[in-house]
C-alpha cells in the first residue's frame, strides 16, 4: 500500500495566552493519498486553517503553542525537521493558496519579483531572465493573456481574480506534491469564484498533485473534493467519500451544515433548514472511509 502524501494523527493544538490555555485542535486524524482531493469542513473557528498551518511548519515557529501527534508528508515526520527544513518544503513539495488573494501578495513588490523568490525555493540559482521566462509561461497556463504585462504589475493594480490565478500559478510552479487550498475563491464574486476552481481543478490533474481543500461552502466542497472530513471545535466528528456524506450525513453537525445551505423556494425567497442542537454526539464515521 502506498504512503499518503499527508498523514495526520491525533494532532492536538494549544495556544497559551494572558487568559490561560485554549485547545484549539483536541485529536485530529486525516490522510490525503497521492493525487487525491480531500475537503477539511466546518464553520469560522472550527479549527481549519490552523490545521493547515500546521501542515507548514509555521504554527511550531511560535512560542506561544503546544503542539502533539503526527505530522507526517510523504511518509517524513514533519517534527524531525529542523525549522530550515520545513521552510524548504514550503513553496516546494507543499504549496498553499491563501483565501485573500490581493493581502497574500506583498504590495510592494511586482507579481515578477514574488514570481521569482517562489521559482529560486527550488531553483535557487536560475537567471531572472529564465525565471520570468518560466513565470510568465505558467501565468498562460491559468488563462492570463497577457502575462508580461501581469508580471510588471503590483497586487493594486490587478483585479481579485486576477490575483487569484497568480496565487494558483505561483503555488503550482514548483509542481508540488501536496497543494493546501484555504478557502480558495472566497474574496471573489461567485462566477470569477466558479471559474477560478475549475482552472484549478484542471491544472492540479495536469500536475498529478494531492489536495487538501479547507473550505465552509458546501456546494464548493460537493464539486471539487473526493473525500470529505467534518471538523467542529477541534475534532473530526464524520468523514467519508463526498457523495455518501452529502446522501447520508451521520452526525447532527454535518446535518446542521446541510441545512444551512440556503434553498431557493417557489416564491423565490431563500429559506435555511432548523438548528440542530445535538452537536456533542459521538462521532459518526461512513463505511467507505473506515
Amino acid at each position: 500500500m502506498s504512503v499518503p502524501v499527508l498523514d495526520i494523527r491525533d494532532l492536538r493544538l494549544a495556544f497559551q495566552g494572558f487568559d490561560g490555555r485554549t485547545e484549539a485542535l483536541k485529536g485530529i486524524s486525516l490522510s490525503v493519498n497521492a493525487e487525491e482531493r480531500v475537503a477539511l469542513v466546518g464553520e469560522s473557528g472550527s479549527g481549519k486553517s490552523v490545521t493547515a498551518r500546521a501542515v507548514l511548519g509555521l504554527i511550531q515557529e511560535r512560542r506561544d503553542t503546544e503542539l502533539t501527534g503526527s505530522i507526517a508528508f510523504e511518509g517524513t515526520e514533519l517534527a524531525r525537521l529542523s525549522t530550515a527544513g520545513r521552510r524548504r518544503l514550503r513553496g516546494n513539495r507543499i504549496s498553499m493558496i491563501f483565501q485573500d488573494p490581493v493581502s497574500s501578495l506583498n504590495p510592494v513588490y511586482r507579481i515578477g519579483a514574488q514570481f521569482l523568490e517562489v521559482i529560486r525555493r527550488r531553483e535557487p540559482r536560475i537567471s531572472k531572465r529564465e525565471g520570468c521566462a518560466r513565470a510568465a509561461a505558467k501565468l498562460s497556463e491559468v488563462s492570463i493573456t497577457e502575462p508580461e504585462r501581469v508580471l510588471s504589475s503590483y497586487p493594486f493594480q490587478l483585479s481579485g481574480g486576477m490575483c487569484q490565478r497568480v496565487m494558483i500559478a505561483m503555488a503550482l510552479i514548483n509542481a508540488p506534491s501536496l497543494l493546501i487550498a484555504d478557502e480558495p475563491g472566497t474574496a471573489l464574486d461567485v462566477t470569477v469564484q466558479d471559474q477560478t476552481l475549475r482552472l484549478m481543478r484542471q491544472l492540479v490533474l495536469e500536475h498529478r498533485a494531492a489536495v487538501l481543500l479547507i473550505s465552509h461552502n458546501l456546494g464548493i466542497v460537493r464539486e471539487y473534493s473526493d473525500r470529505l472530513y467534518v471538523i467542529y471545535r477541534g475534532r473530526i466528528v464524520e468523514q467519508g467519500a463526498t457523495d455518501s456524506v452529502f446522501r447520508d450525513p451521520r452526525h447532527a453537525y454535518t446535518r446542521a451544515l446541510l441545512d444551512a445551505v440556503p434553498r431557493i423556494t417557489r416564491t423565490g425567497i431563500p429559506v435555511v433548514g432548523e438548528d440542530v442542537e445535538a452537536f456533542s454526539a459521538p462521532c459518526e464515521i461512513h463505511a467507505e472511509a473506515a
